[in-house]
């Protein structure tokens, strides 16, 4: 396969997951004018939490999606589900985009933010397994770190766009406008997108992995989803572990701390997104460097030295911006988050798909991927929120991916040798 070619079916594979990213984290990341518009309360942290109660609302729909969606990318083609996927998450994003506030159309607002972000949710699902395993299929013989890397360097670039897009919306807009009308555009930026990725996906072709497995394998009369139940157990419970501290982090590190910045460290708007774009640039630009280092010295290694940095890093480093929380702190603190995670969610894809064989795989990422996410990231910045809004503690992020980042651990060191065989 050409070089070109191969470039653009990894285009193709990652401009979803993007975009999907970059939707997910306008969202947390403009959650207080959001909460202005559609749940318009009185008390500091009720309507910021309605709205992470919508953003972890969507999450509790991911299973259904990625269970579904999963099948039939097993049955169908990695090619043709990375498809549905996009167009439904487009059409989600252009809901959010055009959906009147409440106090133009009452309760129908709400409701109609939750359609839209059930959408995104039922994308979102599929988007991580379809495009995941597309990527891992594709990749020449000892580069699948490297390869399923660019999925994690994607949710990077998408933090990192948005929070600079957000930043520069505050910095050039009045915190008036922002709440009144600029909060859409960013998600408009982010619908014109999706017909670009659409045409792309619908150019590409099928993993020949799948085909050939496909064309190897005769049909089974047990589902996907039953057959991993019955004969992977052991490593759906390793998937699960690798996924929970991963996600957390990311939630909580990334998509929360624009709205711990502005409420807890009494940052302005203008400078609360700046460092976790910084966090997003520096994870977009080290994961592919860590995806190559665990094609040579395993992923074991590389994912190892990742959680246990975090472990060590996380409880001072929110201790430091507790004392002082000034922008240069907020942006190293982000950076280094960002480098660490890099270590982490490089060879992350490769990984959790290495324990799964080619015709359950998709299945398989889905389900493991959605419902830990939904269950420890979605719902993550809800939970952190409302731990602090109760407590008071400013270090309960800290804590709560902390916990997460153990079974991750234990998950990590779990692992068994690289699958290969079909």
């Amino acid at each position: 396969m050409s070089g070109v070619r191969r470039r653009r079916f990894l285009v193709a594979a990652i401009i979803g997951n993007a975009l999907d990213w970059f939707d997910f984290t306008v969202f947390g990341y403009l959650a207080a004018p959001i909460s202005a518009q559609f749940f318009p309360v009185d008390a500091r942290w009720a309507g910021v939490i309605s709205t992470f109660g919508v953003f972890a609302l969507s999450f509790l729909i991911r299973p259904l999606g990625g269970i579904v969606i999963g099948h039939y990318t097993d049955i169908l083609g990695r090619k043709t589900m990375m498809v549905v996927v996009i167009g439904t998450m487009s059409v989600g994003t252009g809901m959010i985009c055009l959906t009147p506030g409440y106090a133009v159309i009452g309760m129908a607002a709400p409701l109609l933010l939750v359609v839209a972000r059930a959408l995104q949710g039922l994308a979102a699902g599929g988007e991580f397994a379809s495009a995941t395993t597309f990527l891992i299929e594709y990749a020449p013989d000892g580069s699948r770190g490297l390869y399923g890397s660019w999925q994690i360097a994607g949710q990077g670039a998408a933090i990192f766009l948005s929070g600079a897009i957000v930043t520069l919306l505050s910095s050039v807009l009045t915190p008036e406008a922002v709440q009144s009308w600029g909060w859409r555009v960013p998600f408009f930026v982010g619908l014109i997108a999706g017909p670009i990725g659409f045409y792309i996906r619908a150019s590409a072709s099928e993993s020949l992995e799948f085909l050939e497995t496909r064309a190897t394998s005769a049909a089974s009369a047990v589902s996907p989803i039953r057959a991993i139940l019955r004969h992977q157990k052991r490593r759906v419970v390793i998937g699960c572990g690798l996924v929970i501290g991963g996600t957390a982090a990311l939630y909580v590190l990334f998509i929360f701390m624009p709205t711990y910045a502005l409420h807890v460290l009494k940052r302005p708007p203008a400078t609360s997104f700046l460092g976790p774009g910084i966090g997003g640039l520096s994870l977009a630009a080290c994961c592919p460097l860590a995806g190559a280092l665990s094609d040579r010295i395993g992923a074991k290694s590389v994912m190892t030295v990742a959680a246990l940095c975090l472990l060590l890093v996380l409880y001072p480093a929110f201790l430091w911006l507790k004392d002082e929380p000034s922008l240069m702190r907020l942006a190293a603190t982000e950076f280094a988050f960002g480098a660490i995670g890099s270590l982490y969610g490089g060879p992350f894809c490769a990984a959790i798909a290495d324990l799964f064989p080619v015709k359950l795989r998709a299945t398989a990422l889905a389900a493991v991927y959605n419902v830990c996410v939904a269950l420890f990231g979605g719902s993550a910045p809800l939970i952190v929120a409302w731990t602090i809004a109760a407590t008071g503690n400013p270090l309960a992020p800290a804590y709560y991916v902390m916990v997460c980042i153990l079974s991750s651990l234990a998950a990590v060191i779990a692992l068994p040798p690289a699958r290969r065989s079909l």
